[in-house]
């Protein structure tokens, strides 16, 4: 036998959620997310974008945004073009470097980074592991702390 209340507060939560997500985009979308450049050279610069969406989409906000087409990426030509026209020019800086703002850098993290970054950007309160400055070292990739 089918709980008439159980039912009844099921749906209440679903319609709850609904109506805060309607109502969180309009409030939310004030301020526009700065845009992501993303050059696309070769293959493995589409695999590290993919990888780059991956775990962007790890925090359940950015996914909802990115899945919503509110999560800008653009093209960014010039660099894929330099990347052709000199192998001896340094990538452009965007493609350099990633951002942590939180949390712990671990081995994994780093494996899941896009290839050709050369530096890591870390918040004040990022935690890098011991196997994770290791993993840095071969892949050539410093780390920078930003001040908060």
């Amino acid at each position: 036998m089918i709980d008439r209340n159980l039912i009844r507060e099921l749906v209440k939560s679903v319609i709850a959620e609904e109506v805060a997500a309607i109502r969180k985009p309009k409030a939310a979308s004030a301020p526009a997310a700065a845009e992501e450049r993303v050059a696309i050279a070769n293959d493995a610069d589409l695999v590290g974008f993919a990888r780059r969406v991956l775990s962007l989409a790890g925090d359940p906000a950015k996914a909802k945004e990115i899945a919503a087409g509110r999560y800008p990426f653009r093209l960014a030509r010039a660099a894929a073009q330099q990347t052709h026209a000199s192998t001896s020019q340094p990538p452009a800086p965007a493609a350099q470097s990633h951002r942590i703002d939180s949390g712990v850098v671990t081995e994994s993290t780093l494996n899941k980074l896009p290839r050709g970054l050369s530096r890591l950007l870390l918040g004040p309160n990022v935690t890098i592991t011991p196997l994770a400055k290791d993993r840095a070292r071969t892949l050539g990739l410093t780390f920078e702390r930003t001040k908060p």
